[in-house]
């Protein structure tokens, strides 16, 4: 019998969570956060182009593109499958740098016009030295740093978008 072999095991595989409450149902929150345009980037503060192809209702594949600070371009193409009787979400990198990183989210009520996003991650680092125990723990602060300021950005959209509804 032979083993086939996959991809060299990853150097980081940096775990984090957190919460973001928003102030919007948590049914029209959910509807917002699956509505994947090309556009998305503006309301992230970033600079890229996405691509974006529903497989069916609950299965959209998203290609990204950005360029870093260096002038580096990276690609991340992700899949993401939408549970909506649970108000939640997996996206799953299937191909770029942070290949098989998952992310899970939901929403959930937090009263009438009020609701909470619970995001958990783990995101696999393939390039560069096997990191530490302590270098992994301060990779994940750093990435539930950035991907937190990044949905208060999301929240603040959202929550314009439904006062003008």
């Amino acid at each position: 019998m032979t083993t086939k072999r996959g991809p060299p095991a990853a150097t980081a595989v940096a775990e984090y969570s957190f919460r973001q409450r928003f102030r919007v149902p948590a049914a029209w929150a959910f509807r917002w956060c699956i509505d994947y345009t090309p556009e998305d980037w503006a309301i992230s503060g970033g600079h890229g182009t996405r691509k974006v192809l529903w497989l069916s209702a609950t299965t959209v594949v998203l290609e990204d593109t950005s360029v870093l600070p260096t002038g580096r371009r990276v690609r991340k193409v992700r899949l993401v499958q939408v549970y909506p009787r649970t108000q939640s979400w997996v996206n799953t990198h299937i191909d770029g740098p942070n290949l098989y990183s998952q992310f899970h989210y939901s929403i959930s009520s937090d009263g009438p016009r009020r609701s909470v996003l619970r995001f958990e991650g783990r995101e696999l680092r393939w390039r560069g030295p096997r990191l530490s125990p302590a270098a992994t723990r301060t990779l994940a602060a750093r990435l539930r740093e950035e991907d937190a300021g990044l949905w208060k950005r999301y929240a603040a959209a959202m929550e314009r978008e439904f006062s003008r509804g």
